[in-house]
């Protein structure tokens, strides 16, 4: 992790850049230490001792201010603020990750229940198997998530634009639509 540290009208001695880098490097654990960043500005006005901490990781930015009449108990207020902030982004992502989960899941069921299949003698001439399935109107991506979802190569669908049956196909790493002619 990069830290880099601003000093406003105090002298930064080699005691508080050790403290703060041992304060960040702790509370970084959260995250992959090679993309993470954090600017640490300690400042003196009057008696006030203030710590400010910006912590960028990826497209999440965090910040934290603090102020003491100590030092090193406004870094550590300012580190125990980014902690929660921290755990709240984890666990925000923890339930969004297991909500989609269970949304995916859910839907992969419902629509494998929906189809039904008769079997039939196998030949080559003959059809070897039928599916049955509802028709629910649907719009075009929605039919693109479902077969990819289903792992099919062929997929038809009523779409709700239209109001008429359509099939998506991938042919060579493309889709392909088929739409029936207006007459």
């Amino acid at each position: 992790m990069q830290i880099d540290i601003t000093a406003r009208h105090l002298k930064l001695t080699p005691a508080i850049d050790a403290y703060v880098h041992k304060r960040m490097a702790k509370s970084a654990r959260f995250f992959d230490e090679d993309d993470a960043r954090a600017h640490v500005i300690l400042s003196i006005e009057k008696s006030r001792q203030i710590t400010e901490i910006s912590f960028n990781y990826g497209k999440l930015n965090f910040r934290a201010k603090e102020q003491s009449s100590d030092l090193y108990s406004s870094i550590d207020l300012a580190v125990g603020k980014l902690e929660k902030q921290f755990k709240k982004q984890k666990e925000i992502s923890k339930s969004s990750r297991k909500g989609n989960i269970k949304v995916i899941r859910d839907k992969k069921r419902n629509l494998y229940e929906s189809f039904s299949y008769d079997i039939m003698e196998d030949s080559r001439d003959k059809i070897s198997e039928i599916r049955r399935f509802d028709l629910k109107p649907m719009s075009i991506e929605e039919a693109i998530d479902n077969m990819r979802s289903l792992g099919y190569g062929v997929y038809m669908f009523l779409n709700e634009n239209s109001d008429r049956i359509n099939v998506i196909y991938n042919n060579n790493d493309s889709l392909v639509l088929l739409e029936p002619n207006e007459k």
